[in-house]
């Protein structure tokens, strides 16, 4: 830490106050002010982590295997670490309408057309929020002299949640997310670790989830064991993003068309009709994401893919492991047919032929994880003529 501290005839109080205007300034919504050694608060945590370790329900996610070796040896993220500033940043796009749960909900029901979960439908929020971090981390600095930090968005093993709820920025509701009374859920967490030393707001929140039990019943494959216990595995946002390899037989009909991501279960919280849009024009709406054909976006070659999700946090799955998701919504296109009449009959035969050809081409991919989901996919459709 530089011994040049600007802020050295202002309380502790004055500091957090003029640190959280900066916040505000560099477009977070939210901002929590933690010293390291209030971290032990946690103590219940690592067994409660442990535990969910032992229960095998993560998946591919090794990486979180990690966290806890963290949680102890802060110093290994930051060198001499001795205060986090966790932050929020809202997502929904700009032209978001007031009745946008109903809306997005009403895209589930179209099965010819993609869902990709909001969040990832602009910028990806990694490139966002690092550079917010860094300017809010600057307007630090004139406030206290010159530091050492460490932006951490997604990109080393915190408890960003439990830090939010350290410091009052929400509680973690029975989805497992983090819940704002003023902003639901749509946004960001990302943190800031710092060797200067910065004072606990000490500031809690309680839980308002009450009896509410939604967000569990909705959920599409039956992902959670209970309240606050998500088995990963089963979780949609995890397995058309997390998950490399085939998913499961029995689960493929459960995804619909859903492509990236899954929203069910915000779409569905009643704390998020009092969700805000995004300040910046990040996270705008990039290739008609919110709206797109499956044959359309099934017929993209790789290098579509990649220009056009360049930026995008999508990119990050890979070409292949897009088309599977694509697949498995294709294939379910065909089951589902009956259930909604949402398209002129002639259209409908339209999309199918394309939708037949695509993927008796896809069948002779290269790549084995496209060929075994598009001939899924196209069983599903000869069972039925």
């Amino acid at each position: 830490m530089n011994g040049d501290i600007k802020s050295k005839n202002l309380s502790a109080r004055e500091i957090n106050k003029k640190i959280k205007k900066s916040g505000y300034d560099s477009g977070f919504s939210s901002v929590g002010i933690l010293a390291i050694d209030d971290l032990k608060i946690l103590n219940k945590l690592p067994q409660d982590y442990d535990d969910y370790l032992e229960a095998n329900m993560y998946g591919d996610m090794t990486y979180l295997e990690k966290k806890l070796q963290y949680f102890h040896e802060p110093d290994k993220i930051l060198p001499g670490v001795q205060s986090a500033i966790v932050v929020a940043m809202n997502y929904l796009n700009r032209e978001t309408k007031q009745n946008w749960q109903k809306v997005e909900l009403t895209k589930l029901e179209n099965p010819e057309n993609g869902y990709v979960s909001i969040y990832a439908r602009g910028r990806d929020y990694h490139k966002v929020l690092k550079k917010n971090l860094k300017i809010f981390a600057d307007k630090i600095s004139s406030i206290t002299g010159k530091f050492g930090h460490r932006a951490c968005v997604d990109s080393v093993p915190i408890f960003e949640i439990e830090l939010a709820v350290l410091g009052g920025i929400g509680w973690r509701g029975k989805n497992t997310l983090l819940l704002n009374k003023d902003q639901g859920s749509t946004f960001f967490l990302g943190v800031l670790l710092l060797d200067y030393p910065l004072e606990t707001e000490k500031s809690s929140v309680e839980d308002h989830c009450g009896t509410c039990m939604a967000c569990i019943d909705i959920c599409p494959t039956k992902a959670f064991l209970g309240p606050y216990k998500l088995n990963a595995t089963r979780c949609i946002s995890y397995l058309t993003i997390e998950h490399k390899g085939v998913i499961p037989l029995k689960l493929r009909p459960l995804i619909g068309n859903r492509i990236y991501g899954c929203d069910d279960c915000q779409l569905i919280c009643p704390w998020n009709k009092f969700a805000k849009v995004a300040q910046v024009a990040d996270f705008d709406v990039r290739n008609g994401l919110d709206d797109a054909r499956l044959v359309d976006l099934f017929s993209w070659t790789e290098s579509e893919f990649r220009d056009r999700h360049s930026g995008s946090s999508i990119l990050r799955i890979g070409y292949h492991q897009w088309l599977r998701n694509i697949a498995i919504a294709l294939g379910n296109v065909a089951s589902r047919k009956e259930k909604y009449n949402y398209r002129p009959e002639r259209s409908k035969s339209e999309t199918k032929r394309k939708a037949l050809q695509l993927l008796r081409k896809r069948i002779t991919d290269s790549s084995p994880l496209v060929s075994i989901h598009a001939s899924w996919a196209l069983s599903e459709y000869e069972s039925r003529m």
